[in-house]
């Protein structure tokens, strides 16, 4: 990593070793979310505990995996990554490790906050996906304040990369609610891994590999919620991520492997949920 923080020279770090491929690499800049979509597939609208990562903390996360992955994408998202004063320097840092379709993943309410971003994208050639979440009037009126300011953007940065994506459809239960808890479901592990929308969502968290974010992060909405009593969550419990002193043949099976048990306790139908105003908290549904 270059000596003083947020400068790079954009040279990929290479090894002669043969790195795996994988659809997709995931990482959190922030476990926090300045909205409240409920049923969230990385628990934010909980508003769970835990420090952002730093430059440095993100560059050895990094070390551990860039000479051994090679992900289609890699996604700097959260939460909500512009949380992170450090969001500038995190793209260069991302870039400089991974030569993957490099995206940051937002909501769009803090983009004012980085006049900077837009040239820092284009540098990277780094995608900015812009998250709509929902079609309620008072969230609708402010997130069109959001588009206009991609727009301007788009007009005036060439080469600049941008999607609006409209994240609130076939948005789907991720766990059933009772006495204003999250339950698991009771699936076949098959059935739920096929209809999964994060089964190619790995997280690279705690310089670990997870299968998805809900496992990743469940750890943060147990001691949030105070779940450490219900039983019917011990799979979760029990799944160990792939650490840095796997094998190549240990990391390969991660990669490939579908269906564990712990899909059991996800949905086995994509069940439409239509969470409330996410500019608001309201009670768990």
């Amino acid at each position: 990593m270059a000596s003083t923080p947020g400068v790079f020279d954009f040279a990929l770090r290479r090894t002669p070793m043969q790195r795996h491929n994988l659809p997709a690499l995931e990482y959190h800049l922030a476990h926090g979310c300045n909205l409240s979509c409920q049923q969230c597939s990385h628990y934010s609208d909980h508003h769970l505990p835990g420090a952002m990562p730093t430059i440095e903390q993100a560059d050895a996360d990094y070390q551990k995996w860039s000479h051994r992955l090679k992900p289609t994408r890699f996604a700097l998202l959260g939460g909500e990554p512009l949380l992170n004063p450090a969001i500038l320097g995190h793209i260069k840092l991302a870039r400089q490790h991974w030569d993957s379709d490099l995206m940051v993943v937002t909501n769009g309410f803090f983009l004012h906050r980085f006049p900077g971003l837009p040239k820092v994208l284009v540098e990277t050639n780094c995608r900015l996906e812009v998250s709509q979440h929902g079609t309620h009037d008072e969230y609708v009126k402010r997130f069109r304040e959001v588009k206009h300011l991609v727009w301007r953007w788009r007009q005036q940065f060439p080469g600049i990369r941008i999607k609006i994506r409209q994240s609130h459809r076939g948005w789907m239960r991720q766990y059933k609610v009772a006495n204003g808890k999250p339950m698991p479901f009771a699936s076949r592990p098959n059935a739920a891994f096929k209809v999964c929308m994060q089964k190619t969502c790995t997280q690279l968290y705690e310089g670990k590999l997870w299968k998805c974010p809900a496992l990743a992060y469940f750890a943060k909405l147990e001691s949030k919620l105070r779940l450490q009593d219900f039983p019917q969550w011990q799979l979760f419990r029990d799944y160990q991520a792939c650490s840095e002193c796997a094998t190549d043949e240990e990391l390969q099976t991660f990669i490939e492997t579908k269906s564990i048990p712990q899909c059991s306790l996800c949905p086995s139908n994509r069940t439409a949920f239509s969470h409330p105003n996410p500019l608001q908290r309201s009670a768990l549904q």
